[in-house]
């Protein structure tokens, strides 16, 4: 009995060393989850959905810059988009920690539909992964006011924006591909809005979490897949507003095709 307590005890032990392993961010801190390097470029399967209607079409997100330490990029499109890559060449990329983190500088862009101007939520410092964050942590946050002109009446935004470690995956499949050593992220918005008319302030929209964003980075690759989705729930505006501003409710995601990486990277 006391043999078989003694060998069940060091097999427990074994288990619980092997779980600690893969979960121990150290292993990957020497891995590059975004390979950037001018002329690297990714093709993507797009597709979008918005009020029924179903848009698809391939992107090719490529670098085609670098400012000191920071990273351009430039998208080419048959049809479709997307919303993240939109927002990766809004602005700059950069990494700190050699390759253990990433940041990005640039805005997220909402249709309103209506004719109106689209929403556009500033990114300051939005940490795209970090290997030495701990699963379930949280990697930045950054928090601020905009202000955008709506039929005539300056509307005050109020955003906050973080980003999760949603851990990592030994391999994930896309397109019948499977990427392994593959770190997952969480960009989370939150929005609220007021407008002063005839000296009363209205809230036009509720603080609400409006979008999330899944991205997926795969050793040695880069981004393999990102999925958005944006629900904007609006009060009833205002008659003084003269205007209606639609509801935004709207899914939509990225799938690796193919990439094209320099030796360099």
């Amino acid at each position: 009995m006391k043999k078989f307590t003694f060998a069940f005890t060091l097999i427990f032990i074994s288990f619980c060393l092997s779980c600690s392993e893969e979960e121990d961010p150290s292993l990957y801190s020497d891995v590059d989850f975004f390979p950037l390097e001018v002329g690297n470029a990714w093709t993507y399967k797009n597709q979008f959905n918005q009020n029924s209607v179903n848009i698809q079409g391939t992107e090719i997100v490529s670098v085609n810059e670098k400012i000191q330490n920071k990273y351009g990029f430039t998208q080419t499109s048959d049809e479709s988009v997307g919303v993240f890559s939109s927002m990766l060449s809004s602005g700059k990329v950069y990494k700190q920690n050699a390759n253990q983190r990433i940041v990005l500088e640039g805005d997220y862009s909402i249709d309103l539909e209506s004719e109106l101007s689209n929403l556009e939520i500033p990114l300051q410092d939005m940490v795209l992964y970090d290997v030495n964050s701990s699963q379930g942590g949280i990697m930045s946050v950054s928090s601020g006011t905009f202000q955008q002109d709506i039929n005539g009446f300056p509307v005050d935004f109020i955003f906050e924006i973080s980003s999760v470690n949603k851990g990592f995956l030994t391999s994930k499949v896309i397109n019948n591909m499977s990427y392994e050593d593959v770190f997952i992220s969480e960009i989370q918005v939150s929005l609220s809005a007021n407008v002063f008319i005839v000296f009363n302030t209205f809230t036009v929209l509720q603080k609400q979490k409006i979008t999330s964003i899944t991205n997926y980075y795969a050793k040695d690759i880069g981004l393999v897949k990102s999925e958005v989705k944006t629900k904007i729930i609006f009060e009833d505006i205002p008659e003084q507003l003269g205007i209606e501003i639609p509801d935004v409710d709207f899914n939509s995601s990225q799938e690796i095709e193919t990439y094209l990486l320099s030796p360099n990277s």
